[in-house]
């Protein structure tokens, strides 16, 4: 058990037969360690005259275990984000959070169902992405049901969130918790590696809080769309469209579109040439 805690910490990737090298139980365990400086002039929005520009160090440190037995997946992944000097020397907070905590039924004939803590990475990301860019990375706490076969997936993606345990009364969300109130997510993909041809189609209903904890209500938000690939021939082209409809937590009207569109072409094995556009219809300020 040394030499396993010892490799974990190397950042190796480590697997391990159980119970007398039985191949149907494998557990393998993880890190990772990600320091990023950034120097911030004019990010997200332009600096105004006389601000200063913004220098600092963010670090995430993570472990994940994974185990697998027959048609059972567990996946237990805890992380500690922040920033270089945000905590004292002598530090007594214990901030640490499960970025992923879930456990996968693989059932027959491509069906299976997942449950607890997990990320959602769906085609360009746009709707639903894992977000590894950010230190903290993205989670949702979900039900997931799917099937698969060599060319169509499905995935039906349920949840319902509270920021307490209640005995009565509703669930206004503070700042903190997740943006939503519940979710239904329909997403279909269809095609494969070997099929130069991709398409994706989602559809989500959002409900939003809003009002107060004494006095509120739930408002839905649509939104539709579809991703479309094309690899073949040293052709990438991608595509993306996506609309959305009903009311937003602030209980306005909600009609928005955003479109995109990229092209890329392969020259040699090592270089390739792309250009791409997005196009996103804005905000209306009086409504």
């Amino acid at each position: 058990m040394r030499k396993i805690f010892i490799i974990g910490l190397l950042l190796l990737p480590l697997t391990l037969l159980g119970q007398e090298n039985n191949q149907e139980d494998i557990f393998s365990i993880s890190a990772q360690l990600r320091s990023r400086g950034e120097y911030r002039n004019g990010a997200l929005f332009p600096r105004n005259e006389g601000e200063h520009p913004a220098t600092f160090i963010n670090n995430r440190a993570r472990i994940s275990m994974d185990f697998q037995r027959s048609n059972l997946e567990l996946k237990l992944s805890g992380q500690h984000v922040g920033v270089w000097g945000q905590d004292p020397q002598v530090d007594k907070n214990g901030r640490f959070m499960l970025n992923e905590a879930w456990a996968k039924l693989n059932f027959k004939n491509g069906f299976f169902a997942q449950l607890g803590r997990q990320a959602l990475s769906y085609d360009d990301e746009r709707i639903l992405g894992g977000l590894d860019w950010n230190v903290s990375g993205r989670c949702h706490d979900v039900l997931k049901l799917g099937y698969a076969d060599k060319i169509n997936t499905f995935h039906l993606i349920l949840a319902l969130n509270q920021n307490d345990e209640k005995i009565k009364g509703g669930s206004f969300y503070e700042a903190g918790g997740q943006p939503y109130k519940n979710m239904q997510t329909l997403w279909y993909h269809y095609g494969n590696k070997e099929n130069p041809f991709g398409i994706s189609l989602l559809a989500m209903n959002l409900g939003l809080q809003y009002g107060s904890e004494e006095d509120s209500a739930n408002k839905y938000m649509q939104t539709f769309g579809t991703y479309l690939t094309y690899i073949a021939n040293g052709w990438d082209i991608k595509g993306s469209f996506y609309y959305q409809t009903g009311k937003n937590k602030s209980n306005k009207e909600v009609s928005a579109f955003m479109g995109s569109l990229f092209a890329g072409f392969k020259i040699d094995p090592k270089w390739s040439l792309g250009l791409g556009s997005d196009y996103l219809s804005g905000n209306k300020q009086d409504d």
